[in-house]
C-alpha cells in the first residue's frame, strides 16, 4: 500500500478523533444499560425504523467505499451508477419478498428458515457461508481504511500499524459488546450524521474550488452499452439487484437491523425509504469523484500512481483533503472515514456472534458458550486476519477477499429461491456439497471466461451465474424423492 500525505497536525487530528470515540462510546453505554439478550440479538423488537434507516446509510457505506467511488470516477466516470440502480431494484426485492418471509416465522437468525424447509444442514452451511464472506470482508475492508488513518495520523506519532489495527478492534468491541442491536440502532444513526456532514463539507470545499462546479458534476457518463463490457448497463443493473438481494436480504447483519423494528410495516418503510437515500449518497459521492478529479486538473495537481504508473484510485481523495484543502477539510476527512470504518464494521459482530450461537452451536453448548464471548472471539478472528493480510502486503489478496461475496452469496440466493418460489424438497445431506459444487464450478468459470467466451469477462454477474449453477445441480442432484 502506498504512503499517504501524514497530517499536517497529528495532535489536533488526534484530538478530533479522540472527541468523535468518547461521544460514540458514552452513547453506546447509555444506550446498551441493563440490556438483555434479546436486545442484543434483535433490540426487543423496539427499534424505530427511521433511525434504522438513518444508521444503515453509514453501515452500508463502508471506509473502501469512502474512497473508492469517488476515485473509481478517475476510470470509470459514473458507469458504477447503473450498479446502484440495480441496488435499488434489490432493495424492493427485500421489501416485497424476504421481509414478509422473516416476519410471518418471527425469526432471530434468517437461516432458521432453511433450517425450515430444507434441515438442520442447510441452516448451517448458509450461516457458514454468510459467516466466512463478512470474516474476510470485513477484515480487508477494516484493514484498508485503518491503514489509511494509521498512515495519515497515527503513524506519524510513532504506533505500529499492528496496534492501529488492535486499536481499533478494540473500539468497535466496546461499543458493541454489551448492548449489541440495542446500542447499534443509535450509534450507527450518530455515525452516519457524522459521516453525512463530513462528505457535505468535502462536496461545498471542493464546489468552491471548480470554476464551474456544475459542468464538472455533469460531465462524467453513466450508461455503457456495449455488452462486452464488464460495466454493460443490463449487467450492471441486474448484477446490482442481486448483489443488494443476497447481500443485504439474505445476509444476517443487516437484516438483524431490520427485525429489530416493532413490525413489519415498519420494517418495510425502513427498506423502502433507505432504498432511495442510498441512490442519493452514491450520486453524492460519485459527484464528490467529479469534483475530485476537476480539482486535480484545474489546480494541475500529480495524481498519485501505482508502480506500474496507473492512477491510484483509491488514493486520490485522500491525497486531496490531506494535502490541498486545508486542516478544516483534513480534519473532516479522518472524522468521516472513522465514521464509515467504524459503522460498517461494528454491527459484523452481533451478527456473527448471534449466527454463531443460533444456527451453528449444538443445544447442549448454547448455555455454556455466552454469544458475549462469541462476539469477543470474532473480533480475535478479523484481527488476526487482518495481521495476516498486511503480513502478506498483496493487493490481489485484498481484491480476492471483496470478490468472495460473489462466491459465497450464490448458493444462498439459490436456497431461497428454492425455498420460496418452488415446492422442492432437497436432501438435507447434499445441501453442503451442492453449496461447494456451485462455488467450485464459478470459480472454473471466474478464472477460464475470457478465454472461454472470446474475451468476455465475469463482472458482477457472477453471482448470478453461481446461483444459476446451484439450481442446475439441486435439478440433477439434490432434489428429494418425497418432492
Amino acid at each position: 500500500m502506498m504512503e499517504l500525505t501524514r497530517f499536517s497536525n497529528p495532535g489536533l487530528g488526534l484530538a478530533a478523533l479522540s472527541a468523535y470515540f468518547v461521544s460514540l462510546l458514552l452513547l453506546a453505554f447509555y444506550r446498551s444499560r441493563s440490556a438483555t439478550l434479546s436486545d442484543y440479538y434483535i433490540g426487543n423488537h423496539d427499534s424505530t425504523w427511521w433511525l434504522i434507516t438513518l444508521g444503515m446509510i453509514s453501515d452500508s457505506v463502508s471506509g473502501v467505499t469512502f474512497v473508492s467511488v469517488p476515485g473509481s470516477v478517475f476510470s470509470q466516470e459514473y458507469s458504477y451508477f447503473q450498479i446502484v440502480l440495480g441496488y435499488f431494484l434489490g432493495y424492493m426485492v427485500i421489501t416485497t419478498v424476504l421481509l414478509p418471509l422473516y416476519y410471518r416465522r418471527n425469526l432471530i437468525s434468517i437461516y432458521s428458515y432453511l433450517g425450515e424447509r430444507f434441515g438442520v444442514p442447510a441452516q448451517k452451511t448458509a450461516s457458514l457461508l454468510f459467516i466466512a464472506s463478512r470474516t474476510f470482508g470485513s477484515a480487508a475492508r477494516l484493514y484498508i481504511s485503518v491503514m489509511i488513518l494509521h498512515q495519515c495520523l497515527l503513524g506519524g506519532l510513532g504506533f505500529s500499524p499492528t496496534f492501529s489495527f488492535a486499536l481499533a478492534m478494540a473500539l468497535i468491541v466496546l461499543y458493541t459488546y454489551k448492548g449489541g442491536i440495542k446500542s447499534l440502532v443509535w450509534t450507527e444513526a450518530y455515525q452516519s450524521v457524522i459521516l453525512l456532514v463530513s462528505v457535505l463539507f468535502l462536496f461545498v470545499a471542493l464546489w468552491k474550488l471548480s470554476p464551474d462546479p456544475l459542468k464538472a458534476v455533469a460531465a462524467p457518463r453513466i450508461f455503457t452499452w456495449d455488452p462486452m463490457k464488464p460495466d454493460f448497463f443490463l449487467k450492471s443493473l441486474f448484477g446490482g439487484m442481486l448483489i443488494t438481494s443476497s447481500m443485504n436480504g439474505l445476509d444476517q447483519n443487516i437484516m438483524q437491523m431490520n427485525l429489530s423494528c416493532r413490525s413489519l410495516k415498519e420494517a418495510q418503510k425502513n427498506m423502502f425509504t433507505l432504498a432511495f437515500v442510498m441512490v442519493a449518497v452514491n450520486f453524492v459521492f460519485m459527484a464528490l469523484g467529479a469534483l475530485t478529479r476537476e480539482a486535480y486538473a484545474v489546480g494541475n495537481l500529480a495524481l498519485p500512481t501505482l508502480a506500474g504508473g496507473a492512477i491510484a484510485s483509491d488514493r486520490v481523495l485522500p491525497a486531496l483533503a490531506l494535502g490541498s484543502l486545508g486542516t478544516g477539510a483534513a480534519m473532516m476527512f479522518l472524522i468521516g472515514l472513522s465514521a464509515a470504518t467504524f459503522s460498517s464494521a461494528g454491527t459484523i459482530l452481533p451478527a456473527i456472534a448471534s449466527s454463531i450461537e443460533i444456527d451453528l452451536l449444538p443445544e447442549r453448548l448454547k448455555d455454556r458458550i455466552p454469544v458475549r464471548l462469541v462476539h469477543v472471539l470474532a473480533a480475535v478472528v478479523i484481527l488476526l486476519l487482518i495481521l495476516v493480510i498486511h503480513a502478506l502486503e498483496a493487493r490481489s489478496l485484498i481484491d480476492l477477499v471483496l470478490r468472495c461475496s460473489g462466491y459465497t452469496y450464490g448458493p444462498l440466493i439459490g436456497l431461497y429461491g428454492i425455498g420460496i418460489f418452488t415446492s422442492w424438497r432437497l436432501e438435507p445431506a447434499r445441501v453442503p456439497f451442492l453449496c461447494l459444487g456451485a462455488i467450485s464450478l464459478t470459480a472454473v468459470l471466474d478464472l477460464n471466461s475470457t478465454q472461454w467466451f472470446s474475451g468476455y469477462r465475469l463482472g458482477v454477474e457472477l453471482i448470478a451465474v453461481n446461483a444459476g449453477l446451484f439450481l442446475m445441480l439441486a435439478l440433477g442432484f439434490g432434489k428429494s424423492r418425497a418432492a
